[in-house]
């Protein structure tokens, strides 16, 4: 009795106990950005039970601020509950330089389309970071776990204007895309006054887009962010020919609450076909 007693008076944290473990942590030199790169990395919990099984993989930019929420997700809708999504290897992409990776052009506009006398150049490293994202990266993945070849790629703010650039200009890059609340505002709204002539004569058979908007009225700041999302979603993308194409909007989210709503619907409307 007092042996059992003792045990029960110990704190919970010197009993035996077994950890929670969601991913395990990476890093990579790359060459093509000439420094250390981080990554975030989850597989599926039954992956060492059929060897001969492969996974889709998702690359999630902004991997430090959503991995845990991408993680929980996934777990729920590849269940046998859920049943929304097949299991998928999930890499988290972390950040050093978010604005100068992230950015397709480099550019002194702010939200509001205009230019201060005293506004520096910043960004317009996307091309180089796409180059880091599709050869560095997927390589050692690739070479390291069972993938099967089918890419997604998910991105929100700077993160979903890099997912629809690459959509756009790299379109075989990625078989899915998911982006959320995109920053389309960059550079005037740049990108999306060149979809149009970016996706013309393109055949998107095999291609998958969702784009999920916040759209809760702002007062405290005048930006052409809205408008250019519109243009695009609504007179661009629907002319895409065979493009598989999902958008929602989100009146009760801000910028920064669309993220795990979005991330739950784009994920079933993009798998539960």
């Amino acid at each position: 009795m007092s042996i059992l007693l003792f045990f029960l008076l110990l704190p919970l944290t010197m009993r035996s106990q077994e950890e929670i473990c969601i991913g395990k942590k990476h890093t990579l030199y790359s060459t093509v950005l000439q420094e250390q790169r981080g990554y975030w990395l989850y597989t599926p919990e039954n992956d060492q039970q059929d060897t001969a099984k492969t996974y889709p993989v998702i690359y999630l930019l902004d991997g430090d601020s959503y991995f845990h929420a991408l993680v929980g997700i996934s777990k729920t809708l590849a269940s046998g509950r859920g049943k929304g999504m097949p299991a998928c290897i999930l890499v988290g992409v972390l950040n050093t330089d978010r604005t100068r990776d992230l950015t397709p052009t480099a550019s002194a506009a702010g939200r509001d389309g205009k230019i201060s006398s005293d506004a520096a150049l910043q960004g317009g490293g996307a091309e180089a970071f796409h180059r880091f994202l599709t050869t560095e990266l997927r390589d050692i993945i690739d070479r390291t776990y069972r993938t099967s070849g089918q890419n997604i790629l998910i991105g929100h703010s700077y993160g979903g204007l890099f997912t629809l650039h690459t959509f756009l200009r790299h379109t075989g890059s990625f078989d899915t895309y998911l982006a959320l609340d995109p920053s389309l505002w960059w550079d005037q709204g740049r990108l999306p006054q060149e979809a149009g002539e970016l996706i013309r004569g393109k055949d998107f058979t095999g291609k998958s887009l969702y784009v999920g908007v916040a759209t809760k009225p702002r007062t405290d700041r005048v930006d052409i962010h809205q408008q250019t999302v519109r243009y695009l979603l609504e007179e661009v993308l629907p002319q895409a020919e065979n493009l598989d194409y999902f958008r929602k909007s989100f009146p009760e989210e801000n910028h920064g609450t669309v993220v795990i709503p979005g991330l739950y619907d784009g994920i079933k409307q993009l798998f539960g076909k």
